[in-house]
């Protein structure tokens, strides 16, 4: 067997793992490049080199910087994502559509084959991929446990135990997983332990107190991010709230595609007012969301809508919900989207500010997850870390006195886990 991490050992994003036995390859994920990234991006003809004699791909979740390539990938290549992720895809590059040509990134998506939590699927039976739903900021995230030639190997993707599922996470590790002789394994929150870590059901409670408080509630976020939206969603809910959930109809139809792939009431989003750009100034409209209050999740390519309600339903000051990284407005030029600056100073001194303010948290697991998610797999022959920044390292970690950690080429036993 042979692993080899073409990227994603040294930066966050654009991620890239290869394993090979005799006769069969797989890759998990073929993620883009992050903007800061400041790397040369893969162009067609070197998807076409890396994927020349791959048998299938397997991606973790449907965030670009694991996904964003697959357009690029040679018809003939088998492509494997959870159905619900699909159709996150579809829906997101459908809507795409008004503003540029995405027809190639749609057929590409309806070529994509499925695969179903705990159902093994054998490549060449040579490699056995299991997938297992993990808590991240995505809908339908897996981590993938991988058997080949008497070996295994855990590729954890993107995940965390502070969400509304993640508390399963220790019990999916020990009973489905078990020992492995390999863990490649997130590291994202390793450059990062200071961050404050909050509980997805704590921005619920925390906006559920905001909107006690305020008629009138925007929050920028992710319009995919199943957890967030569910915070806000229930919020609304609440018995001693009763605000209207308002969204428009591409947010909408994200909402229907969670709600028609989850079992729990949690994500069932049943409770959504939506707010067409035409009913705005409405009479009808304008009494029921005046009387009743709001949240409305927003995305920066809204801002005309925003300040079209703002106008409209200004008897009480509205406020924001920033509920992004805090780099998208204070990170390094690159980093920065103008966008998300603008957006924010329609609501001066009425921001309620990510994690500073406990309406944001990571889609990645702290440090000490990183910790028991290790101890619990007891990795025999190594950690092989990827999707942190290049300066940080699992050496830094008690657990590096446990287990082997392999951050640069070596070679382990008949196992070559090649580091690039």
């Amino acid at each position: 067997m042979k692993i080899t991490i073409h990227r994603g050992a040294h930066q966050i994003g654009g991620c890239i793992t290869e394993i090979e036995s005799d006769n069969a390859k797989i890759l998990i994920d073929l993620g883009a490049n992050l903007p800061d990234s400041g790397a040369k991006e893969l162009n067609e003809e070197d998807v076409t080199e890396l994927t020349k004699d791959v048998d299938a791909i397997f991606y973790t979740h449907y965030h670009e910087d694991h996904v964003g390539l697959f357009h690029l990938v040679p018809e003939t290549v088998p492509q494997y994502i959870s159905k619900g992720a699909q159709e996150v895809m579809a829906c997101k590059y459908n809507a795409l559509k008004a503003y540029g040509d995405y027809n190639k990134k749609l057929a590409a998506i309806s070529r994509f084959r499925n695969y179903e939590a705990n159902v093994p699927i054998d490549i060449k039976s040579k490699i056995r991929v299991t997938p297992y739903y993990v808590s991240h900021s995505a809908f339908e995230a897996y981590m993938f446990k991988i058997e080949v030639e008497g070996k295994t190997l855990l590729h954890t993707g993107d995940f965390r135990k502070h969400g509304y599922i993640g508390g399963k996470l220790p019990d999916v590790l020990q009973h489905f997983v078990g020992n492995v002789d390999f863990l490649i394994i997130e590291g994202t929150m390793l450059g990062r332990k200071g961050e404050k870590v909050i509980r997805e059901n704590d921005i619920k409670q925390n906006t559920i107190a905001l909107l006690k408080k305020h008629k009138y509630v925007f929050a920028l976020c992710s319009s995919t991010d199943i957890d967030r939206l569910a915070s806000f969603h229930q919020a609304c809910k609440d018995e001693n709230v009763k605000r209207n959930f308002v969204c428009d109809t591409y947010q909408k139809s994200v909402l229907d595609i969670f709600t028609r792939y989850t079992e729990s009431s949690l994500f069932k989003f049943d409770h959504v007012f939506i707010m067409h750009k035409s009913s705005i100034a409405s009479l009808d409209v304008k009494a029921k969301l005046s009387n009743e209050g709001f949240l409305m999740p927003v995305r920066t390519n809204q801002l005309d809508l925003i300040k079209e309600m703002l106008e409209q339903y200004d008897d009480e000051p509205a406020y924001l919900i920033y509920s992004l990284w805090q780099g998208y407005y204070k990170g390094t030029e690159k980093q920065v989207n103008p966008q998300v600056i603008e957006l924010r100073e329609l609501f001066p001194g009425r921001i309620l500010d990510g994690v500073y303010d406990g309406f944001h948290t990571s889609g990645h697991a702290d440090v000490e997850t990183l910790e028991e998610a290790c101890r619990i797999l007891r990795p025999r022959l190594g950690i092989i870390p990827i999707h942190k920044e290049a300066l940080t390292s699992y050496q830094s970690l008690e657990i590096a006195k446990e287990f082997p950690i392999i951050e640069s080429s070596e070679q382990l036993d008949n196992v070559e886990a090649s580091i690039r």
